[in-house]
């Protein structure tokens, strides 16, 4: 993904806003940080940058995405796939260059802005495209290779953009991932430009609505992306606290959830033989299992790994499922619904990660963990009415455009 599910933008950030300039003396500098994720280095100092700058900014890239799902995803939805995502990439590359010359963090929060609107819109257009080119059954296969950006950015990207930023500076950093996303722009010439038949006028988001299935599966997607950032966000802090390591032992905590995410892209294709509105409600309510026993297992590290890795897996399969159920229901109207999600996922992780934050202060990561997973526990109703609703369709239909 160029700028995904995976990364959130932040001042003094580089690739995502996993390197924070925050003093974490105070306890909401420490929640800046902590905010960062597993593998951000506890401490960065930047000039002119505190928590609230850094929360300032972080906050602009997220709003942005969220803003530009929802204004552009109809906008968009009749153009050719790959000339948008080709803009997007481009625009995405001044973004960040931006914010690598940015000389106060206004400025560089301006630039995550601009990020951010490349961002909400890669994002729907990206899974539109994939759910239009995968063979009839196989879309949840296809996704999963696409998802598995998400684990690359979280294994990979993220740790190596931190290592960057201490060693050449977080401009350089910036200045790295500003010519990633211009070398897109032409490497986004191999995708295929075919696609299902799409009419010159978009689907309002009204209508997209009310398509079957579409409304409980976006609050099944508040749920799940609301528990996953309000969770990772704090879990490094939590671990570096009860294990007493520094950033790069946390950091095996990404990289444990990451190596899980990316496996389980084997068992896409299980998926789609198996059914995904028939997994979808299982798949939450272990989700949740994984959520409340997280706390249990950073007792000891290897455990917790072991529990990282699962829940990865766990997300995958779960992400690949909301995703390929949200662009069957879609049809006709994919692009306007999988805007719809996008918007979701970004308006999910500012507020599980801005409302969590308290409770983590409170009562720690147990606390955390317990509103995750009761979260998941409510959504499983959504995912069983999208089940039985799957259930009465005819089968072999599928609706159009999917």
């Amino acid at each position: 993904m160029a700028s995904g599910e995976g990364g959130r933008g932040g001042c003094g950030a580089a690739a995502g806003g996993r390197t924070v300039g925050a003093d974490d003396r105070r306890g909401r500098g420490r929640r800046a940080v902590a905010a960062a994720g597993p593998g951000a280095p506890r401490r960065g100092r930047r000039p002119g940058t505190g928590p609230a700058e850094v929360g300032r900014a972080a906050a602009a890239y997220g709003l942005a995405t969220a803003v530009s799902a929802l204004a552009l995803g109809r906008v968009v939805d009749p153009l050719p796939r790959v000339r948008v995502l080709q803009a997007a990439a481009a625009v995405l590359a001044a973004g960040v260059l931006a914010c690598a010359a940015a000389p106060h963090w206004g400025v560089l929060a301006a630039g995550q802005v601009v990020a951010g609107l490349a961002a909400g819109v890669t994002l729907p257009v990206t899974y539109a495209l994939a759910g239009e080119t995968a063979p009839a059954g196989a879309e949840a296969r296809v996704l999963g290779r696409v998802l598995l950006g998400w684990s690359v950015a979280m294994v990979a990207a993220v740790p190596l953009s931190a290592a960057l930023t201490d060693l050449a500076g977080w401009r350089t950093a910036f200045a790295v991932l500003a010519g990633v996303a211009a070398a897109q722009v032409g490497l986004l010439r191999r995708l295929p430009r075919v696609g299902a038949p799409r009419p010159a006028s978009p689907a309002r988001y009204r209508d997209a609505l009310t398509r079957p299935g579409v409304r409980p599966l976006l609050v099944v997607v508040l749920a799940y992306m609301a528990a996953f950032y309000g969770t990772y966000a704090y879990l490094g802090d939590h671990v570096r606290a009860v294990q007493g390591v520094g950033a790069g032992a946390a950091g095996l905590v990404s990289l444990a959830y990451g190596a899980g995410f990316g496996a389980a892209g084997l068992l896409d294709g299980r998926l789609d033989r198996a059914g995904p509105a028939r997994l979808l409600p299982p798949t939450v309510l272990v989700l949740a299992g994984v959520y409340l026993a997280l706390p249990a297992a950073a007792g000891a590290l290897p455990v917790l790994l072991a529990a990282c890795a699962l829940w990865g897996l766990v997300n995958h399969a779960g992400l690949g499922l909301l995703v390929t159920l949200l662009g069957r229901a879609g049809g006709e109207a994919r692009g306007p619904v999988l805007a719809l999600y996008s918007a979701t996922t970004y308006l999910a992780a500012a507020l599980g990660t801005a409302a969590l934050g308290p409770g983590y202060e409170a009562g720690g990561l147990t606390a955390v963990t317990r509103v995750a997973g009761a979260g998941l526990l409510l959504a499983v109703g959504p995912a069983a009415r999208v089940r039985r609703g799957e259930a009465r369709r005819p089968t072999g239909r599928r609706p159009a455009g999917g």
